[in-house]
């Protein structure tokens, strides 16, 4: 919007500056109505270079977006799980909610896709929303998540009961008392990007038409946050817990650089698989709350981002699934978390309005 309003005022200057709008006695435009065409065709003319630079590509190995607006429904099967470890002792809690069934509806105009999501289970009314961006040399993604329903203990290591000293199992149980929300941008660049087509993988704008791969390097930034009320976990638990491990809060942000490498195979007309791999090492400065102290930190630590997919597009119509897997590590002194998170999709949607 605020570039459209420049471009109508620099147009009315640069065509008032040659004399072309006549006036009348009263000064008042004859043709007014000139200065909003020529802003339109200045749009365009911009646009079709941008366009150009951004979306070059070699078109015996790809087929480019034959239409201008793209729909698209998706199930997806969502998980995510948290290790929390003390360096000092054995012990280590393994947490994880069960796993979510969303739908979300998706719209796509050129390069930007925009969805939103919703949970398909009655007890889960967390949501989140994510933002696409993607062209032929580069793409972004957003996204934000909050999440704290339905965990479950998963797995207890170096927990003794304090009066039996048998060692505590208390698989699958349920614990309401953590919360996290995350939320991040990544930023890619394609290096052969006029013969290889991530889009063509993950947002199905264009047709990958003969195998191809790339070398991939990105920045990300994201922000995590972990609440975790130690006083939810049963009393043998709490007994017997290392005080480091007993923190009330964990808040990071992470500020990493990733490289990788991408491949497409078309492994027959109209039909794609692609694999995806880009560790990351990431700066991260955190702030760690306890009962008794108040902590920051700043190390170096490695992350990685996974993805897969499988899909058909014959231009018009697409159908296909999808694997992305985000997988994140904290470490200090005393305490280490890995977390990770991850979506299964399976969509189908439509090309319309032809360019």
């Amino acid at each position: 919007m605020l570039t459209a309003a420049i471009l109508v005022l620099l147009s009315a200057t640069e065509v008032l500056s040659q004399n072309i709008i006549p006036f009348d006695s009263l000064g008042i435009l004859k043709y007014p109505g000139y200065i909003f065409d020529y802003t339109q065709k200045k749009i365009e003319s911009t646009n079709k270079v941008i366009y150009k630079h951004l979306d070059e590509k070699d078109t015996h190995y790809i087929t480019p977006n034959l239409y201008k607006w793209t729909f698209m429904a998706q199930y997806s099967n969502c998980y995510e799980y948290y290790k929390f470890s003390a360096k000092n002792s054995s012990q280590s809690i393994s947490l994880s909610p069960d796993t979510r069934n969303k739908l979300g509806f998706y719209v796509g105009w050129r390069w930007i896709f925009l969805g939103w999501s919703f949970d398909l289970d009655r007890q889960n009314t967390k949501n989140d929303w994510n933002f696409s961006f993607y062209t032929s040399k580069v793409g972004i993604d957003v996204f934000h998540r909050k999440t704290g329903d339905n965990f479950r203990i998963r797995k207890l290591t170096g927990f003794n009961d304090p009066v039996s000293g048998a060692e505590i199992e208390p698989y699958g149980q349920l614990f309401d008392g953590v919360s996290v929300e995350q939320s991040g941008i990544n930023l890619y660049y394609i290096f052969n990007n006029k013969k290889f087509s991530y889009p063509a993988a993950y947002s199905q704008s264009t047709n990958q038409r003969i195998s191809c791969g790339s070398f991939i390097m990105g920045v990300s930034y994201s922000r995590q946050s972990f609440h975790l009320d130690a006083s939810k976990f049963d009393s043998n638990i709490r007994e017997a817990m290392t005080p480091s491990m007993n923190f009330n809060r964990v808040k990071y942000t992470d500020i990493s650089i990733n490289a990788g490498y991408s491949y497409n195979w078309v492994f027959a007309k109209n039909y794609l698989a692609n694999i995806s791999i880009t560790p990351a090492i990431g700066y991260k400065h955190s702030k760690i709350k306890t009962d008794d102290d108040r902590s920051i930190l700043n190390n170096i630590n490695a992350d990685l981002v996974s993805r897969a997919a499988i899909v058909y597009n014959n231009s018009r119509y697409f159908v296909g699934a999808s694997i992305v897997s985000h997988t994140y590590t904290y470490h200090r002194s005393a305490l280490s978390i890995v977390n990770g998170f991850g979506v299964v999709n399976v969509y189908t949607g439509v090309n319309l309005f032809r360019k």
